[in-house]
């Protein structure tokens, strides 16, 4: 009793909400392994214990919002999240098939940080201010920020000397505790969420920053650098929406515009590119070698999702995609096969939120994923429409939603706990908060 005495406090409730937050995100790529830790074999070290907290205290953290939730349903307006209970029910639908095939019954541990974080982000909607969601952006970046520079450092040096870091190869990282580091897609993923976010930051401040701008053109760079064709083609949708909001369109602007978001990062990327290719010449010739990046990104030696072939366009999804629905059992067609279904068919990474939706939650699970994506992604192309030349941070909002849908195309996305998902529901507590009410009516 007296722990919900204290619950009483709002900013202690505040506190509490926040850091369950922060757990969500942190827990990020551990799985319910990292809690087996008390057997004879186990050396405890740093990096055993704080996968082991981390993991762990999303169970705390549910544990305690459910709680939460029952001492303060009066004061919490469930109807207005039933977009949320929707894609609840597209997660319930994973667990059948765990029970009924002999995939790991573990993975339940992904729907467990899904549920916990979509209860936090509830809460967060009911009881923060604005201002307050608006630190959780700012927690987001900074998060987000020191992943990429950890993550892209090294790799960017690697890439000056000629390597060819910059596709698709990941592995096990010391400084990730063990766990697989971002992949070049992700990472350039992480990038545009960044870019995104500082013309947010700059929106709040209605001023641009000099600093943030030259930031914002070094992303892009990055972006490129990265080639992940479908982020590219996400930035420039990105790009486009943020220069058609602008409500004063000049010619001066519009270069302005141009040489900070195309030009410099199209020039300093083929300079980084003609730099890496000389240098992997001379590399080749010390080395006396004419391996070609496709065999060694195909070689043991390197980790990678799938096999590459010069003449795929789609790095392999195309047959992972046949391999999932060739394998798939119509016994399992109505609950699929659980959490992680595409791993368990293929070993391997569906990379398609539909696909992954089928194979993990059947054809009952997929049927409200699709509703789900669909009512989330109309309102969001609404709120584009409407608030263009009105709203900007309303517009990068729905943006980041819609970015992160279709990227869901070529990626598993939103479909699976990650980090997609989590930036996903978190930007969804402010779409659903933007009332499309009184622009209606001016339009009528």
């Amino acid at each position: 009793m007296m722990f919900l005495k204290k619950l009483n406090n709002i900013k202690i409730l505040k506190i509490f909400l926040f850091f369950s937050f922060a757990i969500c995100l942190f827990s990020i790529s551990t799985s319910f392994e990292d809690l087996l830790i008390f057997k004879e074999e186990t050396i405890f070290n740093f990096k055993v214990l704080t996968n082991f907290f981390r993991h762990f205290l999303v169970y705390f953290c549910l544990l305690s919002l459910l709680l939460i939730m029952v001492n303060f349903k009066k004061s919490i307006n469930f109807k207005k999240y039933w977009i949320f209970y929707i894609f609840l029910v597209y997660l319930v639908f994973q667990i059948p098939g765990l029970l009924l095939t002999n995939n790991n019954l573990t993975n339940i541990s992904l729907i467990t940080c899904t549920i916990t974080t979509v209860f936090t982000l509830i809460m967060i909607d009911n009881f923060f201010t604005n201002n307050e969601k608006k630190i959780l952006l700012l927690f987001l970046f900074i998060t987000l920020s020191l992943v990429f520079l950890i993550s892209f450092t090294p790799k960017f040096i690697e890439f000056l000397k000629g390597g060819d870091i910059f596709y698709g190869v990941h592995s096990n990282s010391v400084i990730y505790l063990g766990k697989s580091s971002p992949r070049s897609s992700g990472l350039a993923r992480t990038a545009l969420i960044i870019f995104i976010l500082i013309n947010l930051f700059e929106s709040f401040s209605l001023k641009k920053i000099n600093i943030l701008s030259i930031v914002k053109t070094l992303l892009l760079i990055a972006i490129l650098l990265f080639q992940s064709r479908t982020t590219i083609f996400l930035t420039l949708i990105v790009i486009a929406l943020i220069f058609l909001n602008q409500k004063n369109i000049s010619l001066k602007i519009t270069l302005k515009f141009l040489l900070f978001y195309l030009v410099i990062p199209i020039i300093m990327f083929i300079i980084l590119s003609t730099l890496n290719s000389k240098n992997k010449i001379q590399n080749t010739l010390k080395e006396k070698s004419d391996i070609s990046i496709f065999e060694v990104l195909n070689s043991n030696k390197t980790k990678i999702l799938r096999n590459i072939s010069k003449d795929d366009p789609s790095s392999g999804r195309f047959g992972d995609w046949k391999e999932i629905l060739d394998n798939f059992s119509y016994k399992n067609i109505i609950f699929g096969y659980g959490v992680q279904g595409d791993r368990y068919l293929i070993n391997q990474s569906a990379s398609n939120g539909l696909i992954y939706a089928l194979a993990s939650s059947g054809l009952t699970g997929l049927i409200f994923f699709i509703f789900f994506s669909i009512s989330v992604g109309f309102k969001s192309l609404k709120i584009i429409f409407y608030y263009l030349k009105r709203s900007i941070d309303n517009i990068l909002y729905s943006t980041v939603i819609i970015v992160l849908g279709l990227r869901s195309i070529l990626e598993t996305g939103y479909a699976v706990f990650g980090l997609d998902q989590i930036i996903f529901l978190t930007f969804l507590i402010f779409t659903i908060n933007i009332n499309l009410t009184n622009i209606n009516s001016n339009t009528k």
